[in-house]
């Protein structure tokens, strides 16, 4: 039977003597550690080692030739083997568990030859690293303050990588980290959850965010919890072995020591390495190696490569022409005057004028949804941030086409219908306010954030109810039918406001996603910015208006005067002032009761008004 051993430096001498040794049950022999003339062991030998990474890493490449069996015990320079291997901090622990588990064979990794305990990391890793988030929330705190302090100077690096499969992709990165696994961090809870330390595979993420405010909200969020997620700049590669390859000398950190190099050649060696599991060692003896994954479909390719390898992150994302072309496809498409739009414009403008004339709010929404006009103004929206002429011509035309078939058909309805009712519907939509240009506004961002991204686009149904552009237009067109100008005139301002309001927020919206550079979106946003102020002269006006009545009814409602109880007002800031009133009295009021709750009332506004009143008698 082989002998067993204890590997120190021979600076512990001392504590190996007086505190190791005597926690064994068995004889084991002391050696101490010489890096110029390593041990020579028997095949199958016992080897505790008491060593600092540096040491150790190399105590394990010995240890693979000579065929050692290996017990990593914990040292107060080994914080990589101690998250490598799931080793205890508590030493006699250690030594006690040692003696009644059984070896077993782990994966190996190697860069370039030499043994990485840990990791490896390419460029910056931003805690996305084993270790990288076992810190103290003070700790952490601080780190991340530190990394948001060096954001703006760094620079993302151009990287060839090649796979254990031959897959070979060009990408920029701002930086590459590699582990053979992910147990005993906080890593292996929500990015890499599938990763064991005897599979044959590797795990490597790569980190590409496209701009400082990306990896800004990433920083903050994981600030403040230690369970990782895994966001949307993170891409994964599980193979048996990597190459990278810079066009530059590049610096990477090797169990966090910095090197230099222009190509790494990383490799897992399947079961290479025999040794005692630690107590926080995860090993799985039916795990196989599986096949090769990627996960890096939000890499940067193509043009965006050069673009972000060139220049530090910018603030907001500049996505580059051919990772948005199915989008600007889908753009053009909406700024086509089509038989489908056509059909649907018709369509929605006679639902929505019947739901006018019922006062029915579900026929109403359903017109709403009906209607393909958010379409071609998002299309106008990005022609406006990109300043394309051809796009924007297209829209426009589209959008005047909807216009007069929406007002045409309208009052081609009102001429039919034999009704001139100002219903409640028809109302609501004659006095647009400020309130209606904030509704816009928002509509406009949601709008042209579910057509930039897949996964919101089934929320342009919602977009369409919460914006309402086909409605007013009915109501512009019946007020044409009517000839009344005052109708026509309130609910075209009303459609107004709601196409200034979306092209300008939706224009900003389609900036902020990096569709453009500010440089070429400045012109466009003036002019939309341009509409959003004429449109906003009426609406101040409305909405002081509609303050002063809510102040009215406020001081109003519910108020008592000579034991009458106002018990609902409604205010219509007309010229003059009109106050429909609804009065609980205990007995009949007589005109000179009348005149006298007026009076009062009058020195309560401070105003003149019109009085309509209706009389509940309580007895």
């Amino acid at each position: 039977m082989a002998d067993s051993f204890l590997l120190f430096e021979s600076s512990a001498s001392e504590q190996v003597s007086q505190k190791i040794l005597p926690l064994f049950d068995t004889v084991i022999l002391p050696k101490s550690w010489d890096s110029a003339e390593p041990p020579e062991f028997e095949a199958g030998s016992l080897v505790y080692c008491y060593l600092s990474d540096k040491d150790l890493a190399d105590a394990i490449d010995l240890a693979t030739g000579q065929q050692w069996l290996i017990a990593v015990l914990p040292h107060p320079k080994g914080s990589h083997a101690r998250r490598a291997f799931g080793l205890t901090a508590n030493l006699e622990k250690a030594i006690q568990h040692f003696q009644t588990t059984e070896a077993v064979q782990i994966d190996l990794l190697r860069c370039n030859q030499q043994v990485v305990l840990n990791h490896l990391v390419v460029g910056h890793s931003f805690n996305l690293r084993p270790g990288g988030h076992n810190a103290s929330w003070r700790q952490r705190m601080a780190q991340t303050w530190l990394n948001i302090k060096k954001i703006g100077q760094i620079k993302p690096q151009k990287l060839a990588i090649t796979t254990a499969s031959e897959t070979c992709l060009e990408t920029s990165v701002v930086g590459l980290v590699v582990v053979e696994h992910a147990h005993g961090s906080m890593l292996s809870k929500q990015i890499l959850p599938d990763s064991h330390c005897n599979d044959g595979m590797l795990e490597s993420m790569l980190i590409a965010p496209r701009s400082i405010m990306e990896m800004f909200r990433f920083l903050v969020l994981a600030m403040f919890g230690r369970v990782v997620r895994k966001p949307r700049f993170l891409s994964l590669i599980k193979t048996k072995s990597i190459t990278i390859n810079a066009e530059r000398e590049i610096v990477y950190w090797h169990d966090g020591i910095e090197k230099n190099g222009n190509e790494l050649n990383v490799e897992c060696q399947h079961r290479a390495l025999s040794m005692l599991p630690a107590v926080g060692m995860v090993c799985q003896d039916n795990v196989v190696a599986v096949k090769e994954s990627r996960k890096i479909t939000n890499l940067p390719e193509g043009e965006a490569i050069n673009a972000m390898a060139a220049r530090p992150l910018p603030w907001i994302a500049h996505a580059a022409t051919d990772e948005f072309k199915e989008l600007y496809q889908l753009l053009r498409d909406n700024a086509t005057t089509s038989p489908a739009f056509l059909t649907l414009m018709v369509l929605s403008t006679l639902l929505a004028t019947i739901g006018l004339y019922a006062s029915s709010a579900p026929v109403i929404i359903g017109a709403m949804i009906l209607a393909p006009l958010m379409a071609p103004i998002i299309s106008l929206s990005m022609a406006l941030t990109r300043q394309d002429p051809s796009l924007m011509t297209a829209s426009i035309r589209t959008l005047t086409t909807g216009l007069c078939v929406a007002l045409g058909f309208a009052a081609t309805a009102s001429f039919i219908i034999p009704m001139e009712l100002v219903t409640p519907e028809i109302a609501a939509r004659l006095s647009p306010n400020l309130l209606d240009l904030g509704v816009a506004i928002i509509s406009g961002i949601a709008g042209a954030y579910a057509h930039a991204r897949i996964d919101a686009a089934k929320s342009l149904a919602g977009v369409a109810i919460a914006v309402a552009l086909v409605p007013p237009l009915a109501v512009a067109g019946i007020g044409l039918g009517w000839l009344d100008i005052s109708v026509a005139s309130g609910a075209l301002l009303l459609f107004l406001t709601n196409l200034a309001g979306i092209v300008f927020s939706a224009a900003l919206t389609f900036l902020a996603l990096g569709y453009a550079p500010f440089t070429r979106a400045k012109k466009g946003l003036a002019i939309a910015l341009v509409a959003v102020a004429l449109v906003s002269v009426p609406l101040v006006f409305s909405f002081n208006r509609l303050s002063e009545e809510a102040r009215i009814v406020q001081r109003l409602q519910g108020k008592t005067f000579n034991d009458v109880l106002v018990r609902t007002v409604r205010a219509r800031s007309a010229k003059p002032l009109t106050l429909h009133l609804q009065l609980v009295s205990k007995q009949a009021m007589s005109d000179q009761q009348l005149d006298l709750l007026k009076q009062q009332i009058t020195q309560e506004l401070g105003q003149s008004f019109a009085l309509e009143a209706s009389i509940i008698i309580r007895r």
